[in-house]
């Protein structure tokens, strides 16, 4: 009787440490199998900066002149041609009502008689033409129709000219040409500008809008001309995608606006 009662107890023993055993087991495993992680459901981290996106300016093209060819009259022999600050398509895209155009212009009131602003719509009416006398800076000037003027209408396309009179004798000359291209204002481009999180020439050069960037980036110049970003800036925007603007002097003092 007694070696029944030990063999039951010892049985129940045997029992009870087997299914500890295997609990514990148990619980290591789904420890093990939790702790380790799918690297593909942990969340992004937040430091993590997203890449900006290369500016592209490409288009289709239209018929212009981005640098001027050989003088006609007395003009002086120049290392550098003037050059209208546009991409290879010779257009562009703005949301004001009155874009500024640039260019840069390598002479003096010595050296040429006077320059030649015009804007024409696609039938070839003016819209506006003005002739402007030189100072004796050269470099990057800015062309605009006055702000009282007849706004752009949005939807339709531009051709303006910077035409160089070498002498008051001479009846054609060196000019540059090129088309703008007045786009609404998306809300999306509106937000942006709103919000200020970057500056107003790289939210334009984001959306595209060649005219509103390039004005907005070398107007900054003239308060900041030795700023090593706003350098950096302006050679992205140079050699962004569909603009081969290649060897034009630095920006700095030679800066001028002209209306």
């Amino acid at each position: 009787m007694g070696s029944t009662i030990a063999l039951i107890i010892g049985f129940l023993l045997f029992f009870t440490n087997s299914t500890l055993a295997q609990s514990i087991k148990s619980q290591e495993t789904s420890s093990s199998t939790v702790s380790k992680k799918d690297p593909q459901d942990e969340p992004p981290k937040e430091e993590q900066e997203e890449e900006r996106e290369p500016l592209d300016f490409s288009d289709t093209g239209r018929p212009g002149q981005q640098t001027a060819g050989e003088s006609r009259g007395n003009c002086s022999n120049i290392d550098r041609p003037m050059k209208a600050l546009i991409p290879v398509s010779h257009s562009g895209k703005t949301v004001s009502a009155h874009p500024s155009f640039w260019v840069y212009l390598p002479y003096t009131s010595e050296e040429v008689s006077h320059v030649e602003f015009i804007l024409q719509n696609e039938a070839r009416e003016d819209i506006w033409r003005s002739p402007f006398a030189l100072d004796r800076d050269i470099g990057y000037k800015s062309f605009s129709i006055p702000e009282t003027a007849t706004p752009l209408e949005v939807g339709q396309w531009y051709r303006w000219y910077i035409k160089v009179y070498c002498d008051t004798q001479t009846a054609s000359s060196q000019y540059v040409q090129g088309w703008v291209n007045r786009v609404p204002l998306t809300s999306g481009l509106y937000l942006e500008l709103q919000q200020k999180s970057q500056t107003e020439h790289q939210t334009y050069g984001n959306y595209g809008i060649w005219y509103d960037a390039i004005d907005r980036l070398l107007r900054e110049y003239k308060s900041q001309p030795s700023n090593l970003v706003l350098e950096g800036d302006w050679q992205n925007l140079i050699e962004a995608k569909g603009v081969e603007l290649k060897n034009l002097p630095q920006v700095g003092s030679s800066y001028k606006v002209v209306k």
